[in-house]
């Protein structure tokens, strides 16, 4: 038996000493079990042979990651020996601390780990002793200093002109700049985070140790120019306040504060709370998503800790950037603002934000122009969300403020940007008529600029724009809309037979898919290059800039068959407006005559969104006056089906059955057999979910069982329902990423 111990106990050393993190992490969990299963001959055995080594040992990095981490196992055994725990923990507080300036930053996060453990334990006496050389380690270490007498500072020098001589590439930022904000801070952030770990430990005891001179070293981290550092004094203060709020928890007279003597209380997260909402309300506008996550769950601890007639006095700093937060880029900021707000505001978020619009649409008008095209797009879309949801005498006195930031948005080299503030700008024009009319010659512009875009996406929003301009204008605007429309179902016979590809690259705002054709087959401009965290750092897309995620140096002229790809986006919006729905069923023989040419390649791309709407018109009007025209489709349809082109194909199909449903499946059947006997077999193949391959062939996959109803665009962002979280009443436009989130309160249509 004492053979097995021994065995026992030379494989736990051996693996919590070893160079492969998984056998360091095997060691320390039979450790850990050793303790569990109260086998005390093991664990004191490897406690005993830990016992040799001190802060001035010789060691490999590894080998100090495995004591500490074992070190740390061991620690809650202490806790019940005081005969034994002083020198024990004496000796290990001095040796994390020594090893909080290691040159490896595990090592580091290990020391901070074990300090934590320790306060955790054994109380304050251990973070009264930690507590100056760490905060010392956070104030020496706010400047980059590079230490060239020692290995560690030669290694970082030589690895920081490696990278420093990689951004000086870049012509939109100062390298020293970006080196500044995505390089490690060596031991700052791993200094903040070993605080962090011991103001857990100590739990609610931490609150006597939180002072304003403490808070001040933190917000100096909240605003420093490196994001790591930005990032772990968040998380710092999260800490703080959750402590605090324990604290909180306790008192009996928890809601009986003076509101307006906030300094004055005992807590010192609500006593220097105006400071703290001001570094919050910066981080929630951080140009890097991880620090804006960071600082959101900095800010829903904040808020959620404190009774609502505190909270108050904070919302105004907060709500707006937590709002805006539910549309951003990134998706874990953008889902975990959404649960904030439902948590914070519950049912009262249109009121909140109606009671705090001054302040709503000042930053939202202030996020139009952040150099970040993620934060531009989604206060666009935010800027929608106001004009839809928001009470209109409330709104009313910033609508020619909004409508002039929206239009500032169309000049935007980013197409998502572009897109959204069309949208909104519809939105606007429909909800604020007689206000918008003085500026619609110049929106109508816009509108239709949009509508011959090149990206698909970029076309429906404009298209939603202009129908809603003519919910607003009525005939006037109708009569515009028409005649564009007709000129270009018209011009699509002009369209070149190829697409024009390189040469009709110009400077301005472009689709990336079609930029990167000109770039794609250039080695060195996608070898040995910077990374960058996207919609965070990299070079920007400007109102007038270039470069980012998107690439905006070029820009795709439009084609006529664009044009007239919108123009069926418009006259399916258009059908959705009742009043004149006998004139937009006018325009469809134009469509089905624009179908006829066929002697451009992009052609199915073009049939494909007829087939994808043509349903959903259908749907709109009366059937009166769709019928007399659906068999000017069937070749259009039909011969899409047996296309090449699996869009084409699956739009077909999708089409066929949505008619079939609107109609009556022997009224379609007969109207298919009496135009050409020849289409019935496909028809019927289609009909019984048999479907159809790319070429015309029966499918060999299983069928796919439409999941549209006459009134839909299979794929598209727009959908003729309406919940309390969308936009009440009519068409809505979905965000590009997620679910519409919800303001809270806001009434169905």
């Amino acid at each position: 038996l004492i053979h097995f111990y021994k065995r026992m106990t030379e494989q736990i050393l051996q693996h919590i000493s070893s160079s492969s993190k998984l056998e360091r992490d095997k060691g320390i969990e039979k450790l850990s079990e050793s303790i569990i299963s109260k086998d005390v001959a093991t664990w004191s055995s490897v406690k005993k042979a830990l016992d040799i080594i001190n802060k001035d040992s010789q060691i490999s990095w590894e080998e100090k990651h495995g004591y500490l981490m074992a070190q740390k196992c061991l620690i809650p055994v202490f806790k019940d020996e005081p005969s034994s725990d002083q020198g024990f923990v004496q000796k290990l507080t001095e040796t994390a601390l020594s090893w909080l300036t290691d040159s490896e930053v595990r090592v580091r996060i290990a020391a901070g780990e074990c300090l934590g453990e320790l306060c955790k334990h054994f109380g304050p006496q251990v973070y009264k002793s930690c507590k100056n050389v760490v905060l010392l380690l956070v104030k020496n270490n706010l400047e980059r200093k590079l230490d060239m007498e020692n290995k560690s500072g030669a290694e970082e020098i030589q690895e920081t002109g490696k990278l420093m001589e990689k951004l000086t590439r870049n012509q939109s930022w100062e390298a020293s700049n970006i080196f500044h904000d995505t390089a490690g801070w060596k031991n700052l952030e791993t200094s903040l985070s070993c605080l962090q770990r011991m103001v857990e430990g100590l739990g609610i005891l931490a609150t006597q140790f939180i002072d304003e001179e403490l808070l001040q070293l933190i917000f100096i981290c909240l605003n420093h120019t490196n994001r790591f550092v930005r990032e772990t004094g968040f998380h710092v203060c999260t800490t703080f306040i959750s402590v605090c709020s324990m604290e909180e928890n306790k008192a009996e007279d928890a809601m009986e504060v003076d509101t307006d003597n906030l300094t004055d209380y005992d807590n010192p997260i609500i006593k220097y709370g105006s400071v703290l909402s001001d570094h919050l309300a910066l981080g929630l506008s951080d140009n890097w998503s991880q620090v804006r996550l960071a600082a959101s769950t900095a800010a829903r601890a904040f808020l959620t800790s404190l009774a609502e007639n505190i909270r108050n006095n904070f919302y105004p700093k907060l709500l707006p950037r937590i709002c805006l937060n539910r549309y951003y880029l990134a998706e874990g900021v953008r889902i975990y603002s959404q649960n904030t707000w439902r948590q914070v505001a519950g049912q009262r978020g249109k009121v909140l934000v109606e009671k705090y619009i001054e302040k709503t649409v000042e930053y939202y008008v202030e996020s139009t122009e952040a150099n970040n095209h993620a934060v531009r797009e989604a206060a666009c879309q935010c800027i929608a969300e106001l004009a839809n949801k928001i009470d209109r005498n409330v709104l009313k006195p910033y609508v020619d403020r909004l409508l002039h930031t929206l239009i500032e948005c169309f000049k935007d080299d980013s197409w998502p940007v572009r897109d959204m503030a069309c949208v909104a700008a519809g939105s606007f024009v429909k909800c604020f008529p007689e206000q918008s009319r003085k500026d619609f010659g110049v929106l109508f512009d816009l509108f239709f600029s949009n509508l011959t875009d090149p990206i698909s996406s970029v076309r429906q929003g404009a298209a939603i724009a202009l129908a809603n301009s003519v919910r607003a204008f009525g005939k006037e605007a109708l009569v515009k809309v028409e005649e564009k429309i007709r000129d270009g179902l018209k011009n699509i016979k002009d369209q070149p037979v190829e697409s024009e590809k390189y040469g009709s690259f110009h400077a301005g705002p472009a689709e990336f898919g079609v930029a990167k054709k000109i770039r794609d087959n250039d080695i060195s401009l996608h070898e040995n290059q910077t990374m960058y965290s996207c919609g965070s750092l990299a070079p920007k897309m400007n109102r007038g800039g270039s470069g980012g995620c998107t690439d905006a140096k070029f820009r795709k002229k439009s084609e006529p068959w664009e044009l007239a790809d919108g123009c069926v986006h418009a006259i399916a919006e258009l059908a959705r407006v009742k009043e004149y729905q006998g004139e937009v069923a006018k325009l469809l023989p134009l469509v089905s005559d624009a179908c006829h040419h066929r002697h451009y390649v992009m052609h199915l791309n073009f049939f494909s969104t007829v087939c994808g709407r043509l349903a959903e018109i259908g749907a709109n009007v009366d059937k009166k006056n769709f019928k007399p025209y659906l068999e000017d489709f069937f070749d259009m349809i039909f011969y899409s089906l047996e296309s090449e082109n699996g869009l084409a194909v699956s739009a077909a199909e999708e089409c066929i059955c949505s008619l079939s449903k609107l109609l009556g499946p022997n009224i379609l059947r007969g109207r298919v057999e009496n135009y050409n006997p020849g289409f019935v077999s496909v028809h019927d193949r289609v009909v019984n979910g048999l479907g159809m391959s790319p070429g015309g062939h029966p499918s060999k996959f299983p069928p796919r069982s439409p999941e549209n109803t006459p009134g839909t665009f299979p794929g598209s962002t727009f959908n003729s329902s309406s919940s309390p979280m969308g936009i009440p009443g009519g068409p809505q436009r979905t965000p590009s990423l997620g679910g519409t989130p919800t303001l809270g309160g806001t009434p169905p249509p």
